[in-house]
């Protein structure tokens, strides 16, 4: 019941244009640019049957026999029929360099304070309260239990039980009035309703009525070898601390290669030459990025504006501009893609189509790669798997120093 969060972990995976955003650490700022050039999965929506077979001049972008049988495809040329739509952005490219592009290396470091986060993270979830005798006033910085009630227009719309906060944290909308209650008493409090767990009512005046159970102290529990071995799967502290150091480590250094890969793509995009870029693509990006924020943002009750800020720890306007620049990366990144295909003459065998179909429906949780094909459609899969070819062998030539 919190108008902020401790730990807020979102992965950003748009699967619409394939970039994505992953978390920090709790009390860091979240980049959204985390995978920013990674080739990642176009595919949306499910698809709505044609019966008709592709036909070799049906304007989708293939020649001649597609070698994929009699399979059906959307009509990309009517984006209003509802056919779980492929992203082909508009536009074309002048490739410049695009094998054995030169990037700096990106160290990957772990800081002991990042590690210590982690451990104190785990000690603050195990804190227990025991209550303070001899005190029964409250004040500011007490750490409380009580139980409340919130009424607007009139109604309740909410009864919470055992609540343990701080006075003075600044979660709840009543703290403030907290001070100088008694242990037993209820107190009754009006004010603006500012809590994003009852999003449905910011900005309205509700009344709490909030009576105080106790008065505690926080009893963090001692950092010892039989904590964690009765906490997590280690025995040890030390143990522990080392697979913390690890796994961030891990993390870093998958953060590290994202960062060289796109600056790799920077260097192309700066070799080569993009004619024709549609803005409604680069404002399509926007929008599905905006409403993938808006759905996190209604499933914690909060705003997009204050999910954001909470997120990146900068205003939505600002948010709107970054999410356009990546909006162009994401285009003239498949146009290269796309052109590489092209002037590579990558192809995808039978074999290799078998393997990447098995591999997508392993890393996306379908039962089957049977689901995938009756999910999307065959020709979609293919051009997404020769972009992601695509994408390997630009990767895997960079030359890192």
């Amino acid at each position: 019941m919190k108008k902020k969060w401790l730990a807020v972990l979102l992965c950003t995976c748009l699967a619409f244009a394939g970039c994505g955003s992953s978390g920090e650490e709790e009390g860091e700022e979240v980049s959204k640019n985390d995978g920013k050039g990674q080739s990642g999965s176009l595919l949306a929506g499910n698809k709505t049957p044609i019966s008709t077979p592709v036909p070799a001049d049906s304007g989708n972008g293939s020649e001649g026999d597609t070698g994929l049988g009699d399979i059906t495809v959307p009509d990309v040329n009517n984006p209003a029929e509802d056919t779980g739509a492929y992203w082909r952005p508009q536009g074309s490219v002048v490739l410049g360099q695009y094998i054995g592009v030169s990037v700096s290396e990106e160290k990957a470091e772990v800081s002991d304070e990042s590690v210590q986060s982690e451990i104190e993270y785990l000690l603050e979830q195990n804190v227990e309260p025991r209550a303070i005798e001899g005190r029964n006033i409250v004040e500011k910085g007490d750490y409380v239990c009580v139980d409340y009630t919130l009424w607007v227009d009139g109604e309740q719309v909410d009864e919470i039980t055992e609540e343990y906060l701080t006075v003075g944290d600044g979660y709840y909308d009543f703290e403030e009035s907290l001070p100088g209650t008694y242990i037993g008493e209820s107190k009754t409090a009006e004010c603006e309703v500012e809590d994003y767990m009852h999003s449905e009512y910011l900005g309205q005046t509700g009344t709490y009525i909030v009576q105080i159970k106790s008065i505690n102290e926080r009893i963090v529990p001692e950092l010892t070898d039989a904590f964690i071995a009765e906490k997590t799967d280690f025995e040890t502290v030390e143990a522990y601390r080392q697979d913390i150091y690890d796994t961030l480590l891990e993390e870093a250094k998958e953060q590290a290669r994202s960062r060289e890969r796109v600056s790799a793509f920077e260097k192309i995009m700066e070799d080569s030459t993009f004619t024709g870029i549609s803005d409604a693509d680069i404002q399509s990006y926007v929008d599905e990025t905006v409403a993938y924020h808006e759905q996190y943002a209604a499933m914690w009750g909060t705003q997009p504006e204050q999910l954001v800020s909470l997120l990146y720890g900068e205003t939505y306007e600002e948010f709107l501009a970054v999410a356009r620049e990546d909006g162009e990366y994401a285009v003239k990144q498949y146009l290269i893609l796309d052109a590489v295909i092209e002037d590579a003459g990558i192809k995808l065998t039978d074999e290799e189509y078998d393997k990447a179909l098995a591999e997508y429906a392993a890393e996306n949780d379908f039962s089957s790669v049977e689901e995938v094909e009756d999910t999307y459609y065959k020709e979609d899969l293919v051009e997404q798997f020769l972009r992601d070819k695509a994408y390997n062998m630009i990767v895997e030539s960079m030359i890192v120093g």
